[in-house]
């Protein structure tokens, strides 16, 4: 697997945010399985039958800039795998258009989302059929209040060139695990922050994770300055990665974000133009946060992205409770479009039962050699 030509001119065009130097290297990089990843199959009461049922182990090992692209790609395989050979109980007729009607109602009601479901799906034809059913709905220009309302998106690279649809995702929780483990944890959340801008600088990709070490530690690194170019000179994180001073970006113009030199600096709270709620109570989380930012005397108007096991019905309530509180709503969707069953997904033919999602996901465990640890509010996926 291995970025084509056709491909890095897609992310050189698209994802301008992205560097020269770090498109060269995509170019050059090859994922390496027969190196990287062992597997193993551990049965619970091995009969040597077919129909034994257990447990899959998958442990990636090396550099972490070699293993970083390697949880989407394996858990869509083992999740393909499952949905072939072990629950076969489902089938892809009318996908495109049950997609198409839960993108008609988020548009309807002016949602802008983006589709998540890529490591979770069924198979990669029942993804592509979900895209396919969203971009239709995105048309319906001539339906009544439905023009300009919604946007469609998604964190799948190659459906988003395929299709051309904006490719939207968000910072995972691994970035603040990773940065934790070659740091301390009790700074990782600012440090993580600000290797996050030195490297993306302001106005891009601007929507931070809160939940990874619990919110309310999130938030006393959020209200935190972030050093100038100057200041972080004496101010550097103490990590194995170069210092903060030596990585692109950390100065005041790509700070500022409008090419004039910044007169004091800014909290992450006002740098960042907001965050993503994966877990907890949604409602008590816009509280939350709507609290914290009147506290900052921040003004500006923000961002809540929630991501944490959505529906047609929940992004409608935490729409309506986001924008009263003072918020834009935005959604990351996954399992909802492309796994998660019930009567308006993948129903089952020939029982009464339903075909159940596939739960998995890919945890940093250790980096040289510190154990991760992962403290999310109520954590669920």
């Amino acid at each position: 697997m291995s970025l084509t030509n056709r491909e890095f001119k897609y992310l050189k065009f698209t994802c301008t945010y992205f560097s020269e130097r770090y498109l060269d290297f995509l170019k050059s990089f090859h994922l390496q399985p027969s190196k990287h990843v062992r597997s193993s199959w551990i049965a619970i009461n091995d009969t040597g039958s077919a129909n034994d049922v257990g447990e899959l182990d998958l442990h990636v090992e090396g550099l972490w800039l070699d293993t970083v692209l390697y949880e989407i790609p394996l858990l869509a395989l083992i999740s393909e795998a499952y949905f072939k050979f072990c629950d076969k109980d489902w089938r892809h007729k009318d996908q495109h258009a049950l997609a198409h009607c839960k993108g008609r109602d988020l548009i309807d009601a002016g949602c802008m989302f983006s589709e998540f479901g890529t490591r979770r799906r069924r198979d990669y034809r029942t993804q592509e059929m979900v895209i396919q059913g969203l971009k239709a709905a995105s048309r319906r220009i001539n339906f009544p209040k439905s023009e300009n309302k919604g946007r469609v998106s998604t964190s799948n690279v190659h459906f988003a060139m395929k299709y051309a649809l904006p490719p939207v995702g968000t910072v995972a929780h691994e970035w603040f695990m990773g940065i934790a483990s070659i740091t301390e944890y009790e700074t990782a959340n600012e440090a993580a922050m600000r290797y996050w801008l030195s490297c993306y600088g302001e106005g891009v990709l601007g929507i931070t994770l809160t939940d990874t070490f619990g919110t309310p530690a999130f938030l006393e690194a959020f209200k935190q300055k972030m050093p100038s170019a100057e200041r972080a000179k004496t101010d550097a994180v103490t990590t194995r990665i170069p210092a903060a001073t030596s990585m692109p970006g950390l100065d005041s113009k790509t700070i500022a974000g409008d090419g004039k030199k910044r007169k004091k600096e800014r909290t992450y709270a006002q740098i960042f133009q907001g965050v993503r709620q994966d877990s907890g109570s949604p409602l008590e989380f816009v509280k939350l946060m709507r609290d914290f930012y009147d506290g900052q005397g921040i003004k500006e108007k923000k961002t809540i992205v929630f991501s944490d096991s959505l529906n047609v019905k929940l992004c409608l309530e935490y729409k309506k409770v986001a924008e009263e509180a003072g918020f834009q709503a935005a959604f990351g969707i996954g399992t909802f479009f492309t796994s998660k069953s019930n009567m308006s997904h993948f129903i089952s033919f020939g029982t009464t039962n339903t075909s159940r999602r596939l739960y998995s996901s890919i945890r940093h465990f250790k980096i040289s050699p510190r154990p991760q640890k992962i403290f999310a509010n109520e954590y669920s996926d």
